[in-house]
């Protein structure tokens, strides 16, 4: 990997110093000095981040989250949310959270009446429920948590990416859905290729599974570099494992160490799919048909021309059908994956924004029909397409929101859910026969009221002319722009993802204390298109940032609410905007919640650092580390006694943005900004990137900090 020059270090001696204004716990200054395209960056905290001091940094973190949960311990109105939490969290014993299909099979977890939750097993249309799996899983006596499922074609078979605490000791094991026992065959550890999980896709018979991992003797910063595609044959031992794709495998494809290999097969292809991500530039693919695999002499197919940039796409047979971002509303194109040669279009680009994927699957093809998802801000579809290129049909969808979680039902049947920001979410299934949506099992919404509350879409103009959609949740009768009230702006802007309207029960514990929920869908992600996407990526990135700051200064400006009352929330990529809105525009907010995000751009070497590029900007130029600086919140952090208050989260076990980044940030706002307001560090021991801050007592704790920050009289100090 190209490294970043021109670096110069200089240490000098330990100094301690201990506020005033705060009586946070004592950190050590060590002064450092970085020089960088002869920029000079300061950091008496770098000795956080470095290995030799982890013992020592996790100390001090755990220090820091015991003086914060003190701190929110102390301040009124627990009992408040918790009554509030109960309510909204309260069980619904006929919910379901669907993890796959096999055929006609759904399987999907459900809390039973013993307490217990099960991985149960019903065939679609009948009423008996069949229990498989006791969750968490246990193998010899050790609880596991289930990150991926992913279900053979047609065996009986289910591979499972487990891990412990957070996101520890990932590995993959096999479980048989027919004798409801784990196969002894194992694998580990296994890369994270993105926060889902790692990569890993059945052979198209089912007799081996196909996964991605990265050598395991690396440091932290480079363990899922040198990525590589093995081949595990059920029944062998991960000896005997061969890769088949990958960083060094195939002398005729160049992977640089930082892009990432994805695999993909599907149903009703022969064809076995590698993506790479490639972090800098397009992202590219290869194919080949499973019969003619050999191991690291096995001749991949280039598609030519296609980019598969946010791998929104599907096969059946030789051809791949996929979501191209090549217009503004994007189009389907299909590429045959026998020949690799370039893409033709068969769904052309409409007023329609067809819906980029950065995860959850947005396209799914059966033997006849090609399901797809579109996507508006606030809202979305799907249109239904037929292999016979006639032009695709609109479902009618059964209420105004998101879908989400594509799932093949038989052959050309569909399993979808759907919500919205205040209804719950619902399973339907789409006949290809009749084309109507058909709830899959009646829901019975949790305690809280739904009706009592509404959403609208308002549009706010930015500084450069560009309308910004916002999304506004708030308590019916609650006139959100005639007296001012607190808000919380929640924003993501990064990767082409979309902010789709979402059922989160938590929410609720704002809301019906009188705050407005407002999703701001600034440039960076993906709900109007890839235009949309690339205004806010690389080297359009500060657009994301004064989007978020334009937004916050309409509400003030225009009554829905104070400074004083106002705050801002994200997490992962969307911490960016937490991090830099506050310090360019601190009177806009009284607080913000920086959720497992990277403060650090330029230094930190993460899983995250290569992926990034286009987004953030490349490793090894100037530009790039300029505008890596430029979206970097630590380097920007100034003595400023008027700065937000800040909660900043991070799970101990996460393996995208490790705890020593926000360690470094915490100690930095402490000791440089010196405000009023405190910066706490609230760490997750037991999760990782996704989990962090879920448990109910840091649910709480966050919701009093944001009452007790935006001025609610009931949630003051003790």
């Amino acid at each position: 990997m190209k490294q970043i020059s021109n670096i110069i270090f200089f240490f000098f001696g330990i100094t301690q110093v201990v506020l005033a204004q705060i009586p946070y716990p004592t950190t050590q200054k060590v002064p450092f000095d970085t020089l960088i395209y002869n920029q000079r960056l300061s950091d008496d905290f770098a000795w956080l981040s470095s290995p030799e001091n982890e013992t020592e940094m996790l100390k001090w973190a755990n220090t820091q989250s015991g003086f914060t949960n003190k701190k929110l311990d102390s301040i009124n109105g627990t009992e408040v949310i918790e009554s509030l939490f109960e309510k909204v969290f309260i069980s619904n014993p006929n919910e379901i959270i669907v993890k796959g299909a096999q055929g006609n099979d759904l399987y999907y977890y459900k809390t039973l009446p013993d307490g217990k939750k099960w991985l149960l097993r019903k065939i679609v249309g009948q009423e008996t429920e069949e229990t498989i799996s006791a969750i968490p899983f246990s193998i010899q006596g050790k609880k596991y948590h289930a990150k991926k499922f992913v279900f053979a074609h047609q065996n009986k078979l289910l591979a499972l990416m487990l891990t412990e605490s957070g996101e520890a000791n990932p590995h993959i094991r096999f479980f048989d859905l027919e004798t409801k026992l784990f196969l002894n065959d194992s694998i580990g550890s296994v890369m994270f290729n993105d926060a889902s999980g790692v990569s890993m896709a059945w052979l198209p018979d089912d007799s081996g599974l196909l996964y991605s991992q990265a050598p395991s003797d690396k440091n932290e910063e480079e363990k899922y570099y040198r990525g590589q595609l093995k081949l595990h044959i059920t029944g062998k031992k991960q000896e005997e494992d061969k890769p088949i794709f990958g960083f060094g495998v195939n002398r005729s494809i160049d992977i640089k160490e930082y892009e990432t290999p994805y695999v993909y097969t599907f149903r009703h292809s022969p064809y076995i799919i590698a993506r790479i991500r490639a972090g800098k530039g397009e992202n590219y693919a290869y194919a080949i048909h499973y019969s003619q695999l050999n191991d690291d002499q096995s001749e991949w197919v280039k598609l030519n021309d296609y980019r598969c940039n946010h791998g929104t796409f599907t096969a059946t047979g030789q051809f791949l059908y996929a979501v191209d971002d090549g217009v503004p509303n994007m189009q389907l194109i299909k590429v045959d994956l026998k020949t690799g040669n370039p893409p033709i279009v068969v769904i052309p680009e409409t007023e329609k924004v067809l819906a980029m994927s950065t995860g959850d699957p947005s396209v799914v093809s059966g033997e006849k029909y090609l399901y797809v998802k579109y996507n508006t801000a606030g809202k979305q579809g799907i249109l239904k397409w037929n292999f016979a290129d006639k032009r695709p049909i609109e479902i009618q969808m059964p209420f105004e929101g998101s879908v989400m979680e594509f799932n093949l039902l038989k052959d050309d049947n569909l399993l979808f859910v759907s919500t919205n920001w205040i209804r719950d979410f619902e399973y339907f299934t789409v006949n290809h026969k009749t084309n109507e949506s058909v709830a899959f099992q009646k829901p019975v919404h949790l305690a809280t009221n739904t009706s009592n509350y509404t959403s609208e879409i308002i549009y706010v103009p930015s500084r450069d002319g560009m309308n910004i959609p916002v999304s506004l949740v708030y308590k019916k009768g609650l006139n959100s722009s005639k007296q001012p009230k607190p808000l919380l702006i929640d924003a993501y802007g990064c990767f082409g993802a979309s902010m789709d309207p979402y059922f989160l029960p938590e929410n609720f514990i704002w809301l019906e204390l009188g705050g407005i929920y407002a999703v701001a869908h600034i440039r960076g992600g993906g709900e109007l298109g890839s235009q949309w996407y690339t205004d806010g990526a690389f080297p359009n990135k500060m657009n994301s940032i004064n989007d978020i700051i334009d937004v916050a200064d309409y509400f003030v400006k225009n009554n829905y609410t104070t400074g004083t009352m106002q705050a801002i929330t994200g997490a992962s990529c969307g911490s960016l905007n937490v991090g830099l809105a506050t310090l360019q525009r601190p009177e806009l907010f009284s607080a913000g919640v920086f959720a497992v995000g990277i403060p650090d751009l330029v230094t930190n070497k993460g899983a995250s650092f290569g992926r990034g590029q286009n987004d953030f900007g490349p490793l090894d130029t100037e530009d790039g580390f300029y505008s890596r600086l430029s979206i970097s919140a630590y380097y920007h952090i100034i003595p400023d006694k008027s700065a937000p208050a800040m909660l900043v989260i991070n799970g101990a076990n996460d393996y995208i943005v490790p705890i020593h980044n926000a360690a470094r940030y915490v100690a930095k706002l402490q000791q440089v900004q010196q405000s009023e307001r405190p910066a706490l560090f609230m760490v997750d021991w037991e999760n990782g990137h996704e989990a962090a801050g879920n448990s109910e007592q840091d649910i709480i704790r966050k919701w009093k900090f944001l009452l007790w920050q935006t001025g609610h009289k009931d949630f003051q100090p003790k």
